[in-house]
């Protein structure tokens, strides 16, 4: 059962993004879930292995869930998010990009409202925006992905929100960039 618990906390960890536009609020209650659950199995796991003076099988269960909720901690588990989404569906980026260039309309694919705050993609002056993040009490930030058809200079701003711009700050490859 611990096992269990450490997977489903790491794969609701990874799925942080989506969660969060299907169950906004709830999305941290599932997290905190799966940090109960699997901390609270590998306690049982310890206990139970102490308890018939198995002590190198507790000290192994114990170094085992301490290393797993450390890695689990420490991952920055929303740019692994981003950054997987992109080499999984390149020809999707790929193909919004070649639209975005040759002045086509734009049509996001359906998996992209589970990545994007609206679902759709902005063409703006300097670029193509997907908006991630925004700020939704005043709409003061935003941040996202951005496609520019040349590398982007520091002049080259993208309207991440309704009250604020940002700029390119990450390479994600193929003109993409992540944008804050």
């Amino acid at each position: 059962m611990a096992t269990f618990g450490w997977i489903f906390l790491a794969a609701a960890s990874y799925l942080q993004i989506p969660l969060y536009r299907q169950m906004w609020f709830f999305s941290w209650l599932v997290i905190a879930f799966g940090w109960v659950w699997a901390c609270l199995w590998s306690f049982t796991a310890v206990i139970s292995h102490l308890s018939v003076q198995a002590y190198a099988r507790a000290t192994v269960a114990l170094i085992i869930a301490v290393t797993l909720g450390a890695v689990i901690w420490r991952v920055d588990w929303r740019t692994t998010f981003i950054d997987s989404t992109l080499r999984l569906h390149q020809g999707s980026f790929a193909e919004l990009a070649a639209a975005y260039r040759e002045g086509r309309p734009l049509d996001p694919p359906w998996w992209m409202k589970y990545l994007s705050v609206d679902g759709e993609v902005q063409a703006q002056n300097d670029g193509l925006y997907l908006p991630i993040y925004v700020d939704e009490w005043r709409s003061e930030y935003g941040a996202g992905v951005a496609y520019f058809p040349s590398r982007p200079g520091d002049d080259s701003l993208i309207q991440t929100a309704e009250g604020g711009l940002g700029r390119a700050t990450r390479d994600l490859g193929n003109g993409w960039w992540w944008v804050e």
